[in-house]
């Protein structure tokens, strides 16, 4: 795969290599976008065991499943005392 493909497949802007904004004095700003792409990604990331677990569909509790509560899918570990 050439480079630039993949970008190119999600929709991510290229850097130029000709033209005014393919001078080299633009490279810092090129830099920076990909810094925020990055930043973005990493902030929809889940945080914690507990980020993880609601990602995924699974909660827990004493009590027993209500089907009020989640998706079909969903897992439900009921903790027995």
């Amino acid at each position: 795969m050439a480079v630039g493909d993949a970008a190119a497949q999600q929709n991510y802007p290229l850097v130029p290599d000709t033209g005014e904004d393919g001078k080299v004095k633009w490279g810092a700003r090129e830099l920076n976008r990909t810094r925020d792409f990055i930043a973005n990604l990493k902030a929809g990331q889940p945080v914690g065991r507990g980020g993880y677990r609601t990602a995924a569909g699974i909660t827990n509790g004493t009590s027993d499943p209500s089907p009020t509560y989640g998706l079909d899918g969903d897992i439900y570990l009921k903790v027995l005392s």
